[in-house]
C-alpha cells in the first residue's frame, strides 16, 4: 500500500463530499473472480465508518459493467464484458 501525495475528499453518489471520508493511500492488487480472468486493478483505500471490506468505485464499474442483482445482493462478471 502506498500513500498518495495529497489526500482526496471522498464524493458520495449524490456528488456531496463526505466532510470526514477521504482516500489516502492506493494498492495494486491481483483481482480473481470465477469465470473472468484474473487481472490487476489499482484500488483506492479509505478508512470505512462501519468496517466493509471492500467498496467497489464509479470507476471499477464503469470499466467492468458487471451485472448487478439489487435484491439477492449479487455481482456478475462475464468473461465477455472484459475489455
Amino acid at each position: 500500500m502506498s500513500e498518495l501525495p495529497e489526500k482526496i475528499p471522498l464524493i458520495l453518489l449524490d456528488s456531496s463530499e463526505s466532510p470526514s471520508l477521504f482516500v489516502t493511500h492506493h494498492t495494486k492488487y491481483m483481482v480473481e473472480l470465477p469465470s473472468f480472468p484474473i487481472f490487476e486493478w489499482d484500488f483506492l483505500v479509505i478508512d470505512t465508518p462501519k468496517g466493509e471490506d471492500l467498496i467497489l468505485g464509479f470507476d471499477f464499474l464503469n470499466h467492468f459493467n458487471p451485472f448487478n442483482d439489487w435484491r439477492q445482493g449479487l455481482i456478475t462478471f462475464n468473461a465477455d464484458q472484459k475489455d
